[in-house]
């Protein structure tokens, strides 16, 4: 509200003064205002000011355009990003029922034993939701990132001189997880109900971390084992692990970043870190969200619940604050511009003010209505052109600023560029248009007699 008072306050005021020498020339205020602006704007070096202030509004106007452009460009193309998932219409609840507090080992495995058997009622209940399809149980959600990050090694494969040693997203997910969340099996099985405690341990690969140990190399039933210093302060082994599957890359770290290289690990042999339940189902997953919070809130009413929403929700909700900025700089951008259009007609609706004498003069000496027309446009048009080019410029090198904040899409974007100069030589032509129509109107007995 406060926001739209203050547009529509700049407009009137902008509106008003711009065209303050048009008004009533006796009898009221706003012949002062005009006179006085008048013998203000006389002078040579005023005269100046005013246009080169003109010049100024277009070309902050054609930076802020432009800006607005990229960031809309942005937004649009990281709507448009593959996530890695087959469908966004999943259900995701953020829950933790393990707790690490204290520290006594002991306790830790107590309490992990507790949290798988929450996490199976959990299960258990949801499924027999009407429409629920698939429920997983995972360390992680879909998209939502905050991995555990160790090294990692294949059996066999020395790490060449100067190269860095692989790392991946520790990860843990049961054996319908990859299925709810959407997430294709590429190659190998997905885990199954036999890959318990006491088995032989296996792991999944996303297609990065398996690109990345196996170039070129099928990583179905090869080994790889976590490994380095931070891992004596984990509870997980550097033992070897089977690779039985390769699953598709999710975009995990941030719609603008790669898929980071993840391994994941069977649910019911590892300890239950993080924690998160995925539901798909074949209608709207939305609408089970609240028959999902009370169903987790009755079995752990004194667990924190996370956000509920569906991966769709999360994706919008990550690109909020830069569809944010693109809204506000697009909002600027379009007051820039008609303060700018306003500036151009008001200069040059107080000209044709100051020349009716000498329009009066050149059409009684035969000069027609086109050619007033085409000599007001031309002084406004000097002024757009020479705006459009120091806008472009600037847009130029300060779109270099908001590099960190594009995606897909470069800073001298040159469609962007073209279509801003367009769109804002449209509106400064319109603008010349009004008092070049004005000036082509004047009467030259009128206009002689008035002299």
């Amino acid at each position: 509200m406060v926001l739209g008072f203050t547009l529509a306050l700049s407009v009137a005021l902008a509106l008003l003064l711009s065209f303050a020498g048009s008004l009533p020339k006796e009898g009221s205020f706003a012949t002062a205002i005009a006179t006085g602006a008048r013998r203000i704007s006389g002078s040579l070096s005023k005269h100046r000011l005013q246009r080169a202030l003109v010049v100024a509004q277009i070309a902050v106007s054609v930076v802020l355009l432009a800006g607005a452009g990229l960031l809309t460009r942005t937004i649009s193309r990281l709507s448009d990003v593959d996530t890695g998932l087959q469908t966004e219409e999943v259900l995701t609840v953020p829950v933790q029922l393990l707790s690490f507090g204290g520290g006594d080992f002991a306790k830790i495995l107590a309490g992990d034993i507790a949290a798988k058997q929450g996490y199976d009622r959990i299960r258990g209940e949801i499924r027999a939701l009407p429409g629920v399809t698939a429920v997983g149980v995972g360390s992680t959600l879909p998209l939502h990132g905050a991995d555990i990050g160790l090294e990692v090694k294949a059996e066999g494969r020395a790490i060449a001189v100067g190269e860095a040693t692989p790392r991946a997203s520790l990860r843990t997910a049961d054996p319908d997880y990859f299925r709810a969340a959407g997430i294709p099996l590429l190659k190998g099985r997905g885990f199954a109900a036999t890959d318990q405690p006491g088995g032989g341990k296996v792991v999944i690969l996303n297609q990065v971390l398996a690109a990345r140990l196996f170039p070129g190399e099928d990583p179905i039933g090869k080994r790889v084992a976590w490994t380095g210093d931070v891992l004596r302060f984990t509870p997980f082994s550097g033992d070897w692990r089977t690779v039985v599957g390769v699953v598709g890359s999710t975009r995990d770290a941030g719609l603008d970043a790669p898929p980071p290289p993840a391994m994941f690990m069977p649910f019911a042999q590892e300890l239950g870190i993080g924690g998160g339940v995925v539901i798909r189902t074949d209608g709207d997953a939305e609408a089970l969200a609240a028959a999902a919070y009370r169903i987790v809130r009755r079995i752990a009413p004194t667990v924190p619940i996370g956000k509920v929403m569906t991966v769709a929700q999360y994706k919008a909700e990550s690109v909020a604050p830069r569809r944010l900025n693109a809204e506000l700089v697009s909002l600027f951008g379009l007051l820039a511009v008609l303060i700018a259009a306003v500036g151009i007609a008001g200069v040059l609706a107080f000209s044709v003010s100051a020349r009716r004498n000498e329009i009066g003069i050149r059409m009684s000496l035969g000069a027609d209505r086109g050619r007033v027309q085409r000599m007001i446009l031309k002084e406004g048009g000097v002024l757009l052109a020479i705006g459009l080019v120091v806008g472009v410029g600037g847009a130029y090198f300060a779109t270099r600023v908001m590099r960190g904040l594009l995606f897909g899409v470069a800073p001298h974007d040159p469609a962007t560029l073209i279509g801003v100069a367009v769109a804002m030589a449209a509106i400064g032509i319109l603008a010349c248009w009004i008092p070049a129509l004005r000036a082509s109107r004047i009467d030259p007995a009128i206009a002689m007699r008035a002299q």
